[in-house]
């Protein structure tokens, strides 16, 4: 098997590896984000004085690992703990994941071990949070104005006050199996989510940079279906690669990218309803010309355009089709 790793968080991380287990591949290696403050994550390291980890992104992309067919019982009792939240947003799989790496003094392979043993099965890969200090990401904007925490780059994400430059207070040191992972990796996928919130937080660690720096692996990026307004807004394929030379500090950071294979003048035409909807919430398509995917190819970058998008009609909703992009995948890495 092939050395993979995948970067990423949110709803985008785990469909990447959906998509790469469909592929074939297993023993995948996802880092992670851990300094979300939002949501439930957010509440829990609110009370605990901002002494823990966010674990929200390693527990999606744990569930994301689970495709044995047996224990199913033990499955789903699992991942039923882990989408219910009480009266008081107390939530029991997270309170077992933050008592198993408070047990294992932060070992999150331990923890993920326990994990297989409680529920008989077998984790097809590993996931591997940045950085197991607490931290939390700072953005500055167009207007000068600065935030801090990553619920508040949500709450800005209709604004038309982009982000122009991130950081983490306090400055933390990523985890040394992040670091090998990267070095050691043959291929790294940075996976679509949250630009800033779940891609280029995890370049801001300390040592992330110089292992992408070391690592020889073929870097690829799979783009957002649908821009943020105060991240991608009207984004280009060059632009992408400006944010990710700025934080990875590489000439080259990207050797593949993939794209939709439409354009956003021809999807606003072929899918007026969804366009609208999403322009409600300032957001647009993100596909593009032939001239605009030149201006990267131009670059040295490989660009991939692919039929990659799974559309629900009755929610008016965009997303990355998991079979169609294993598919993809599986033609890049072989």
């Amino acid at each position: 098997m092939p050395k993979i790793v995948t970067i990423g968080g949110g709803t985008g991380s785990p469909i990447i590896t959906t998509a790469l287990l469909k592929a074939g591949y297993k023993n995948l290696s996802c880092i992670a984000a851990s300094m979300d403050s939002g949501g439930k994550t957010g509440i829990i390291r609110s009370d605990e004085r901002d002494q823990v980890i966010a674990i929200s992104d390693l527990l999606r992309n744990l569930i994301a690992l689970i495709v044995s067919s047996n224990h199913q019982k033990n499955i789903k009792a699992f991942t039923d703990l882990i989408s219910f939240t009480d009266g008081r947003h107390r939530n029991l799989g997270y309170t077992i994941y933050y008592a198993l790496l408070e047990m294992y003094q932060d070992d999150f392979i331990k923890a993920q071990k326990h994990l297989e043993d409680l529920l008989g099965i077998k984790f097809d890969g590993t996931v591997i949070p940045v950085t197991t200090d607490s931290s939390n990401i700072c953005f500055e904007t167009t207007n000068g104005s600065v935030f801090h925490g990553e619920h508040e780059l949500d709450k800005q994400s209709m604004s038309k006050n982009t982000i122009t430059d991130l950081w983490l207070d306090p400055d933390v040191p990523a985890t040394p199996q992040a670091i090998e992972a990267i070095k050691q990796a043959e291929y790294i996928i940075y996976c679509p989510g949250s630009l800033y919130g779940s891609v280029i937080s995890n370049f801001l660690p300390i040592g992330i940079k110089e292992a992408l720096k070391a690592s020889k692996a073929q870097k690829i990026l799979i783009t957002n279906l649908v821009s943020n307004r105060n991240q991608t807004h009207h984004f280009t394929p060059e632009k992408y690669l400006k944010v990710f030379q700025k934080y990875t500090e590489l000439e080259l950071p990207i050797n593949t990218i993939i794209v939709p294979s439409i354009s956003q003048k021809e999807f606003e035409k072929k899918h007026p309803k969804i366009a609208k909807s999403y322009a409600l919430e300032h957001s647009h398509f993100l596909g593009w010309s032939k001239k605009d995917l030149k201006n990267i190819t131009n670059k040295g970058i490989k660009v991939i355009t692919s039929d990659i998008i799974s559309i629900t009609p009755h929610l008016n909703r965009l997303r990355h089709d998991t079979k169609k992009l294993s598919k993809v995948l599986k033609r890049i890495i072989g």
